[in-house]
């Protein structure tokens, strides 16, 4: 199965865009650019399958995993407390954790639509708690 290439492309975006943010050198920041990146990045691959979403569902939906992923970039973003090697190892850790769950958030979500019959809608609440649940970056 291939994923839609709008959708593809709205995936790819949002991961350089996650992957953009994490460069700021300070602690914790990136974590609230990233609702935004991946709110944008979902209502593009709904929109790329025909389907309509709200913003609102989106946002409160992210929002509610964010606390998940904003765990696994702790270790990164403590790093960035010390000056020099540890900003750019954080960044690092931080990009990666950032552009691997987006990318996973992204294609889960478009097979998903992709898959779905007619008479049956995806759960987005119960997708993003299983990709938040599920997701561990390789060390």
């Amino acid at each position: 199965m291939t994923i839609n290439p709008q959708a593809k492309k709205a995936i790819n975006t949002a991961c350089v865009a996650a992957a953009g943010v994490c460069a700021s050198p300070i602690p914790f920041s990136d974590s609230a650019l990233l609702i935004p990146i991946q709110t944008t990045m979902i209502a593009a691959i709904y929109k790329a399958n025909d389907q309509q979403i709200s913003e609102g569902l989106i946002t409160g939906a992210l929002k509610a995993t964010a606390t998940a992923a904003i765990g696994k970039g702790v270790a990164g973003n403590l790093l960035k407390f010390i000056p020099g090697v540890g900003t750019v190892v954080g960044t690092a850790i931080n990009a990666s954790v950032a552009v691997g769950f987006t990318k996973l958030l992204g294609n889960e979500i478009a097979k998903a639509l992709e898959n779905q019959s007619s008479e049956r809608s995806i759960d987005l609440m119960e997708m993003l708690h299983l990709i938040s649940k599920n997701f561990k970056p390789k060390a």
